[in-house]
């Protein structure tokens, strides 16, 4: 249970219900993170639409690549909610054995594609010191054989999950997502 007042889907008017019936119209039902913004419901709606856009970049980096960084991500910012729907995901799309990697040794799990391990190694310095994060940083992902969209769509899926991973934990959102 979150540790402030939310409002669900049978109690709302005007943006906010606007907002949580984009998300029903998306996935099917409002979800409990979506629901810790429901007292401001412009936040509501910016975080969806935040959301949409951060998933969407459309960057060479595989799905599996991208969520085994959210899943870093979440497990290094002690998230549960949203380490467990990032691990679902992963052992949806047949990467279970990559998720248990990632749990084992969030800090130095290994995915098999050096490219996509390059973008790990640059996740967990934006997630544990990113004022450390410097242009030889990005360089070596451009080594890797990353495009600049592609270093700014793992900068930002990063940046994101650690935004929200903030939200969750800090207001409560503890249980399975």
């Amino acid at each position: 249970m979150p540790w402030i007042k939310t409002i669900p889907p049978t109690d709302v008017t005007g943006e906010l219900a606007e907002a949580y019936a984009s998300q029903i119209d998306k996935i099917g039902h409002v979800t409990e993170l979506t629901q810790l913004g429901s007292l401001d419901p412009a936040l509501v709606a910016q975080r969806l639409r935040l959301y949409e856009v951060v998933e969407g970049v459309p960057s060479s980096i595989p799905d599996w690549g991208r969520r085994a960084v959210a899943l870093t991500t979440s497990i290094l910012n002690g998230c549960l909610f949203c380490t467990a729907g990032h691990t679902g995901k992963l052992r949806d799309g047949g990467r279970g054995a990559l998720a248990d990697a990632i749990h084992a040794d969030p800090g130095s799990a290994t995915t098999g594609d050096p490219r996509v391990d390059a973008l790990l190694v640059y996740a967990r310095l934006l997630v544990r010191d990113p004022g450390a994060a410097s242009e030889a940083d990005v360089a070596a992902l451009r080594a890797a054989g990353w495009d600049d969209l592609a270093i700014l769509d793992v900068n930002n899926i990063a940046a994101y999950y650690s935004y929200i991973n903030r939200v969750a934990s800090g207001l409560g959102l503890q249980g399975v997502g």
